[in-house]
């Protein structure tokens, strides 16, 4: 009998958390002991290894702890649960796919959890190492079922000849997108600067999507850096200081979060959009992730007024900001936001220029349940719409196989 295409259901967002010790093997000889690794004391705690330090690997588990107890989260928070014990398909693919099963996601799109702060590392030789290691252990992650896990390349873009070196080793691994930071990663130049042009011209030639995604950590020049929240103390004093280990001094998570991540993201649409990228490349795929969606109709609006307005400041657009977004761009929604459905049917985004995100396995995931609240809030449009964001956007965009069952 025939297998049948299955209607897609895309998680375009989720996440891996980096094996404790899968990328070693990846990893050039003098590299070997800075790529990130965890490794097991011999008193049975956990000791992570990365870029020539060390520390308590404790409160890393946060980070895989979707489906579990506001109680054991917190026990992950402050060290008191393994990385070994966080949620098995977190870091290993064939609990994963039970996992997708479990909320009916036929196919997951993978950003990394860790290593989304590898653009903020000062050694560009050592990034490039670092990415090449964890680009050729998701591609062996994602070998494990081809038709349903796909892999998202990190880059160092701190230098651009080794990122379009990278961008395209991992297309050849079988990548199907890119991951970036909404910030600037070359001595504080905006996005905007010519000197990102390689990286944006290696995606287009490649028709490999740009995701951005941000990450909660002042490293890099952006809003959590600038507005402090790195100096904040958490209810769990979690960390203060930028210091030299960012994973480890995330400050306030609530507020880094909240707005940090949506500032970010904002002047990131103003640049693609206003900025003169997608003019230049008008081949390049931009999606906007992990801060929401909800905002975007009113930003786009915002920056329409004020092209109309202030034309002079941007001679280089050819159209409005908005209608480059349309061409171009698709922005990430979580399933439970109440503007889904009103964003799905205005005419500066529609339904055609949706996604969303599992954010699987990170604490905010709501796992088991996620594809759910999308039925909810996707209820008042349109099959055709519906089909759209559940998972056909998803498909297209990244060049995904049909899946069949």
């Amino acid at each position: 009998m025939a297998a049948t295409v299955v209607q897609a259901v895309v998680d375009a967002d989720g996440h891996v958390l980096e094996h404790p010790d899968g990328m070693l093997q990846f990893a050039p000889a003098r590299f070997r002991d800075r790529i990130w690794h965890i490794e097991a004391r011999a008193d049975g705690t956990e000791w992570l290894h990365f870029n020539g330090s060390s520390r308590p690997a404790g409160g890393m588990a946060l980070a895989g702890t979707a489906g579990m107890s506001m109680e054991e989260r917190q026990r992950a928070l402050a060290g008191k649960m393994k990385y070994s014990e966080v949620r098995p398909g977190a870091f290993r693919p064939e609990p994963r796919l039970p996992d997708m099963d479990l909320d009916g996601i036929t196919q997951a799109v993978l950003y990394p959890t860790m290593l989304l702060g590898l653009p903020g590392i000062e050694d560009a030789e050592f990034a490039e190492a670092q990415a090449n290691a964890y680009n050729e252990w998701l591609a062996e992650f994602c070998r494990f079922n081809p038709r349903r896990l796909f892999g998202v390349a990190v880059v160092p873009t701190q230098d651009m000849e080794r990122a379009v070196r990278t961008i395209r080793h991992a297309k050849k691994l079988g990548h199907v997108g890119v991951f970036i930071r909404p910030n600037p990663a070359i001595g504080g130049r905006k996005l905007i600067d010519p000197i990102y042009d390689p990286l944006w011209q290696v995606c287009e030639e490649l028709q490999m999507p740009l995701g951005l995604h941000p990450f909660l950590a002042p490293d890099m020049p952006g809003a959590c850096r600038g507005l402090g929240y790195a100096e904040m103390h958490g209810g769990a004093n979690y960390g203060k200081g930028s210091g030299a280990d960012p994973v480890r001094n995330l400050g306030n998570i609530f507020f880094s979060q909240a707005l940090a991540n949506p500032f970010d993201m904002m002047e990131s649409v103003a640049l693609f959009c206003a900025g003169g990228i997608l003019e230049r490349f008008p081949g390049l795929t931009v999606l906007f992730l992990e801060a929401n969606g909800g905002w975007i109709v009113s930003l786009l609006e915002r920056l329409d007024h004020h092209f109309e307005v202030f034309k002079w400041d941007v001679p280089w657009l050819q159209m409005k900001p908005s209608e480059y977004f349309r061409r171009q761009c698709y922005i990430s929604f979580d399933p439970d936001e109440s503007t889904l459905a009103f964003t799905a049917e205005h005419t500066l985004v529609g339904a055609e220029r949706i996604i969303w995100a599992s954010d699987y396995p990170h604490p905010d995931a709501k796992f088991p349940g996620v594809v759910g609240e999308l039925e909810e809030a996707t209820e008042a449009l349109s099959p055709a719409q519906r089909r759209l964001i559940f998972g056909a956007n998803a498909a297209e965009l990244y060049h995904l196989p049909a899946f069949t069952g």
